[in-house]
């Protein structure tokens, strides 16, 4: 962030200071005082498991300029007298005000990436490629929400070339108030399916949510669409934006082929004749690297400053992490799922080349509401298809996904189902061996990870034996 004084940030969101300004500079801002830096401006934020307003005395220690808050009852009152104290009636909506400000206040093209799945990859994906010949920013996590999407604009440098914000959502109208506060130049729509169905209902109702972004964007907008995601569009939501549809599609504008691939990564050309090679898991991720590409035209790169990105692109934490464990071979894809996210896994593990064998661990899909029966049991139908001969299921559902590929597989298959991770965590190192691949793949809130201590426990047995 540029520096700014603290009296205009405090006009721009609305606060009041307590006291005289005594530090009248702000270089930063923060809503976690460990990584904290001197100059920043803290936002005291209320979370599930935490109040920010209990560490506002940690953050001034620290050298913040001063801390954003909401409960003065919650501030040590000698605190007030230091000028250093600003209060606001809600810290979080006050953050958001605060980057709407500054969104307006630096040149940097702002690229969002939107859609049901692979927004992470994408954001990293485009960024790695920009990063390569340009100067800008992005969110080093999923910071997608709105406490994570100001955070990335209010990091931004007044040198910086562009800015990659990653915007979920998983309540109508979301993504329309993250686009609003963004004014993207640019977007990246990766696809659109059955997520959070607990708040939107259905597919339709996603693609309305997704497609508002287009409302929000600035000057003369580029949108980048996933051709499964341009199938979805609401009527007249294109009308205003140059478009640009990619995938595998004969259809697609910008379109992959003759794609080859080996258990490290993908060598592909696209339709103009332009050969890349992509490092990473996952034939899915050919198209999103296909979103990397179109942005990175758009800044004039050329097909060799893309090719040199792309051969530089390395997956975040548990998206496709494929890592040995003795004799294993585990792929964690255990960062989020919904149904379109979990079919793309199970083609993974299906492309898979192993004289071992293949175990699926499939955790619960949160967030679909009524639908959930359906959709764990067409879960538990697909695997049952699939080319895994172990399948482990983990969760409030696993029964109805252990019944779904009872189904499709028959006694084809060893089916197992554990009510908790706590208890498959008992089991697991008795139902693989060496040699077997293993993916897992779950919704964030199950924290399906907590299996690999006792997959690499056994592991070491295997190996020691």
């Amino acid at each position: 962030m540029r520096p700014l004084t603290l009296h205009e940030m405090v006009v721009a969101i609305g606060g009041r200071v307590y006291g005289e300004i005594t530090m009248p500079r702000v270089t930063g801002v923060s809503t976690d005082t460990r990584g904290i830096e001197p100059e920043s401006m803290f936002f005291a934020i209320k979370g599930e498991t935490h109040d920010g307003h209990d560490y506002v005395h940690a953050a001034l220690d620290k050298g913040a300029t001063c801390a954003v808050v909401s409960d003065l009852e919650k501030v040590d009152k000698p605190l007030l007298a230091l000028g250093r104290i600003v209060q606001v009636p809600d810290t979080v909506a006050a953050l958001g005000r605060l980057a709407s400000w500054y969104r307006r206040q630096f040149a940097a093209q702002v690229i969002a990436v939107i859609g049901s799945n692979g927004k992470t990859t994408v954001k990293d994906m485009v960024a790695a490629v920009l990063a390569s010949r340009l100067r800008g920013r992005w969110a080093k996590a999923s910071f997608n929400n709105h406490i994570g999407v100001p955070l990335t604009l209010l990091s931004v440098e007044p040198s910086d070339e562009f800015v990659v914000v990653e915007i979920g959502t998983n309540h109508p109208g979301e993504i329309a108030a993250l686009g609003r506060m963004a004014r993207p130049d640019m977007a990246v729509i990766t696809s659109i399916g059955e997520e959070h169905l607990e708040f939107f209902g259905d597919v339709k109702s996603v693609a309305r949510e997704e497609f508002s972004l287009l409302t929000c964007m600035a000057g003369r907008p580029f949108v980048a669409m996933n051709m499964q995601a341009a199938a979805h569009a609401p009527p007249h939501a294109l009308r205003e934006v140059t478009s640009l549809t990619y995938g595998f599609d004969e259809e697609a504008g910008l379109r992959a082929v003759d794609v080859a691939s080996d258990d490290r990564g993908h060598r592909f050309r696209i339709n103009d004749g332009t050969e890349y090679y992509l490092p990473v898991l996952g034939r899915h991720n050919v198209v999103n690297a296909l979103a990397a590409i179109a942005v990175a035209r758009r800044f004039r790169m050329s097909p060799a400053q893309i090719a040199e990105g792309l051969e530089q692109v390395r997956l975040p934490p548990m998206r496709m992490e494929r890592v040995r464990i003795g004799g294993i071979t585990l792929i964690n894809d255990a960062y989020n799922a919904n149904p379109s996210s979990m079919r793309i896994a199970l083609g993974v593990l299906d492309a898979v080349a192993t004289p071992g064998r293949k175990v699926l661990v499939l955790g619960d899909m949160r967030e679909l509401g009524e639908q959930s029966p359906r959709c764990h049991q067409a879960l538990g139908q697909d695997a049952g298809r699939s080319t895994a001969q172990i399948i482990i299921a983990v969760g409030a559902y696993a029964r109805v996904v252990a019944d779904g590929a009872t189904a499709t597989a028959g006694t084809t298959k060893r089916i197992y189902s554990f009510p908790t991770v706590e208890a498959a965590a008992e089991k697991i190192g008795a139902l693989i061996d060496a040699g077997d691949v293993v993916l897992l793949k779950a919704s964030r809130g199950v924290k399906l990870e907590r299996l690999i201590e006792p997959i690499r426990a056994a592991a070491e047995v295997v190996r020691c034996g």
